[in-house]
C-alpha cells in the first residue's frame, strides 16, 4: 500500500515529495514503513519535478500521477505496544504455524479487541485508521469468511500449542465463571447455580491460565446447568486429546467428589484437592488430630503467611 506525501523544508521553502510505501515484514510479523523522495513541487506551477535519481521511465510515471497531494495518517500506538507484546509471547508464530494463510488477519481482529474492544463488526472502520498486521483494510465480509474458516481442529491445533508454550514456566489454574444471557438462542444458556444470584439461566465458560502471567492458556463452553464437580471428567479428557502429561492439579473443593478423586487416582495423576467439612469422615479426621494442629508445631509458614 502507498501514498504520496508533501513535506515542507521550512529552511528553503521548498516542498519535497515522497512516496511512502507501507509493506508487511514476515520475520517481524509487523508492518514497516519506507519513504522515498521522488521530487519537489515547482512553486510557480504546483507540479512535480521529478528526482534526478529517477529513472527515465519513472520520470513519466511520476508525473502522470501527480495529482492533488493527499497525506494519510495512521494510530500506531496500540501497534506498537501489541507488536511488542505478540513477539515477547510467540503468538503470531504459533498463529502463522496453525492458520498460514490468514494469520494476519486473525491477528489484527485481536488487536481490534485488545485495543478498542466492541463487535468485530466495527473492526473493519478501524483498520483503516490503525496500524495492524494485515497491513491492509479488512473488510467486514472478508472477516465473516475467515471467522467461518476457524474450525474446531483448527482451534484445539492453535490451543495445544499455547499450552505448551505457557507451560515451559508457568503453573496452570482451572476455574469456571458463569454469564448470565436473555438469549434463547444458545444452547448452552440454561439454568443452573448463578454466581451472580441473578435469575437468569447462564453460560458457564472453563478456563485455564497462568498463575503467575495470568495469562489465559485454554477455554471450553459449558452448558449452565452443569455444576462444577461434572467438569473435571471433561478436563482431564481434554488434556488426553491435546496430549498434555506431567500434571499436578490443585482443584478447590467445588471440583471434590469420590468418583472424581477415584479416576485421577485410576490416570496416575498427581492432585491436591480441597476436601468440605460436611463429609464425615473429613470431620473425625480432623478431630483426631485437632490437639496438634492447635499447638506450635502445627505452624507452617507458606508464601510469608502463618
Amino acid at each position: 500500500m502507498s501514498c504520496r506525501v508533501n513535506h515542507l523544508n521550512k529552511k528553503t521553502g521548498v516542498t519535497y515529495v515522497y512516496e511512502s510505501v507501507s509493506l508487511w515484514d514476515k520475520e517481524k510479523q509487523q508492518s514497516r514503513s519506507t519513504q522515498v523522495c521522488i521530487g519537489k513541487i515547482d512553486a510557480a506551477t504546483g507540479e512535480l519535478i521529478p528526482s534526478r535519481r529517477l529513472k527515465k521511465e519513472d520520470h513519466a510515471e511520476a508525473v502522470k500521477k501527480t495529482g492533488p497531494s493527499i497525506a494519510t495518517a495512521a494510530v500506531v500506538g496500540p501497534s506498537i505496544i501489541l507488536d511488542a507484546l505478540s513477539e515477547r509471547l510467540g503468538i503470531a508464530k504459533i498463529l502463522k504455524s496453525v492458520f498460514p494463510d490468514f494469520h494476519a488477519q486473525i491477528l489484527t481482529m485481536a488487536y481490534y479487541l485488545s485495543a478498542h474492544g466492541g463487535p468485530l463488526s466495527q473492526c473493519a472502520p478501524w483498520t483503516k485508521t490503525h496500524e495492524h498486521p494485515s497491513g491492509i483494510p479488512l473488510e467486514g465480509q472478508r472477516i465473516s469468511e475467515i471467522l467461518g474458516k476457524i474450525s474446531t481442529g483448527g482451534k484445539q491445533a492453535f490451543m495445544s500449542a499455547w499450552m505448551e508454550r505457557i507451560l515451559e514456566d508457568e503453573f496452570l489454574c482451572y476455574d469456571i465463571t458463569s454469564v448470565s444471557s436473555y438469549s434463547e438462542l444458545n444452547e448452552y444458556i440454561r439454568f443452573g447455580h448463578n454466581r451472580d444470584r441473578e435469575r437468569l439461566p447462564q453460560l458457564n465458560l472453563a478456563m485455564l491460565f497462568g498463575q503467575k502471567s495470568r495469562i489465559p492458556v485454554y477455554y471450553h463452553r459449558i452448558p449452565g446447568n452443569i455444576t462444577d464437580v461434572q467438569t473435571v471428567h471433561n478436563l482431564l479428557e481434554t488434556f488426553n486429546r491435546l496430549e498434555i502429561t506431567n500434571l499436578h492439579y490443585v482443584l478447590d473443593r467445588g471440583f471434590y467428589s469420590k468418583k472424581n478423586v477415584d479416576e485421577l487416582l485410576e490416570r496416575r495423576d498427581h492432585f491436591t484437592i480441597s476436601v468440605p467439612l460436611h463429609n464425615r469422615w473429613v470431620r473425625e479426621a480432623i478431630d483426631e488430630i485437632f490437639d496438634t494442629v492447635q499447638g506450635p508445631e502445627g505452624y507452617r509458614l507458606v508464601d510469608d503467611d502463618v
